[in-house]
């Protein structure tokens, strides 16, 4: 019998051992830190290594090699700023790193700079640079401002100024365009070796850097994306990085619920479009820049521009005597105007006075204003509730949303 009861109480324990075995486990999330390797060339450069997100930075110096490393890396998305000295700088951008993994950045080969030049904006083989930003080339020392300015090329030419900033032993240099650059072009920049410093040396070796300009896109918008609560009287503004092809703009501006209206140019960025009537109140508009619309240099949008914007509800501007108003005289009309055009019909018969006031009568100065008013005085030192019930609609339809109540008190 011992035998048979130590024989069941093992089968027991081997029974409790397997549920506990195959028991779910709850999930547990890899949180473990990742890695960004990559080499830059020259390996002679030894780069400084800047690892960016957001306002964090780690730093790390390439080894002879010209390797860099950065572990422990939290999963998400990095953006790399690597410097040298008379070797510029240049930017990764977008890096993905995932938990537990290693993520290798494509090889960065430097370009060797002049020795009096310490860096440029844009650095060479820049992309996406605004049309108007300035050119700036930052020097080792200090430069003979004209012997530089002489030696300055772009190409396709451009014309624009200098503007010169000396910080100790210094100088940086700064070119504005008058106008804009080319739009999604490629542009060469040389500074050739008649550059000379203060001292008399030239530019160590002859400098050339290339950079591509942005595309054609929108940079603002008036009312903006989502915005809500817009007054029916708007106008639409569209603002554009660069000078446009006015009519492939008009011609590709589309607006859901149509609405008619006239286009209007403010200068040759930014359009203007002045709808024939109002905005239906509490309506959600849809504003399209679609394909096909190009500025001057025959560049096209990457893809349709949408924008959204709500119109606020129809609500009472004003009402004359404003609520809470006491000594009104007794020959006061009653105005009301309101924030779009209303139907008169149903503004009028949405309007109550209490005390009701014998002989008076309605004019409308347009269908967003009314006067009621008539030869009869109103009572003396009398409180009179002025109300307008949700049955007073817009011109499209649309209610308003809550009673409308003013009291006022009239004087002797």
């Amino acid at each position: 019998m011992g035998v048979i009861r130590d024989l069941k109480i093992c089968i027991s324990l081997i029974f409790l051992l397997l549920i506990g075995c195959t028991q779910e486990q709850p999930y547990s999330p890899d949180v473990s830190p990742g890695k960004i390797v990559g080499f830059i060339k020259p390996a002679l450069a030894k780069a400084e290594v800047v690892l960016i997100q957001g306002m964090a930075t780690q730093t790390t110096i390439t080894d002879s090699a010209g390797y860099f490393e950065f572990h422990t890396v939290a999963a998400g998305i990095y953006n790399i700023k690597i410097n040298a000295k008379n070797f510029g700088s240049q930017m990764i951008n977008n890096i993905t790193v995932y938990a537990g993994q290693t993520t290798a950045v494509h090889d960065v080969f430097l370009k060797p700079y002049p020795e009096q030049l310490d860096a440029t904006f844009p650095v060479d083989g820049a992309e996406d640079f605004p049309l108007t930003d300035p050119i700036q080339i930052d020097f080792s020392t200090l430069m003979d401002h004209k012997s530089v300015e002489n030696s300055f090329y772009l190409f396709p030419d451009q014309n624009g100024r200098f503007q010169w900033v000396t910080i100790s032993d210094r100088s940086k240099l700064s070119f504005y365009p008058n106008d804009q650059y080319i739009s999604n072009f490629n542009y060469l920049l040389v500074i050739t070796t008649d550059a000379r410093t203060i001292y008399g040396d030239s530019l160590s070796f002859e400098f050339q850097m290339t950079f591509k300009t942005e595309g054609l896109k929108i940079t603002s918008t008036i009312p903006s994306d989502g915005a809500t609560y817009v007054s029916p009287q708007s106008y639409i503004y569209i603002n554009f990085n660069s000078k446009m092809d006015r009519e492939s703009v008009e011609n590709n501006f589309i607006i859901t619920p149509i609405k008619l209206g006239n286009f209007r140019w403010i200068d040759s960025q930014q359009l203007c479009f002045q709808p024939g009537s109002y905005f239906a109140s509490n309506t959600l508009y849809k504003v399209s820049i679609i394909d096909g619309t190009r500025d001057i240099y025959k560049t096209y949008l990457r893809s349709d521009e949408v924008f959204f914007f709500r119109v606020e509800p129809l609500t009472i501007n004003s009402s004359f005597p404003a609520h809470g108003a006491s000594n009104i005289s007794r020959s006061s009309p009653i105005i009301i105007s309101f924030n779009t055009l209303v139907s008169q019909e149903s503004a009028e018969n949405a309007f109550s006075v209490v005390p009701a006031i014998e002989g008076w009568d309605f004019q409308w100065s347009d269908l967003t204003r009314f006067q009621y008013s008539g030869t009869s005085k109103l009572v003396e030192n009398t409180y009179y509730t002025v109300t307008i019930d949700t049955t007073c609609t817009d011109a499209w339809g649309n209610k308003l949303p809550n009673n409308f109540t003013c009291i006022f008190r009239t004087g002797i």
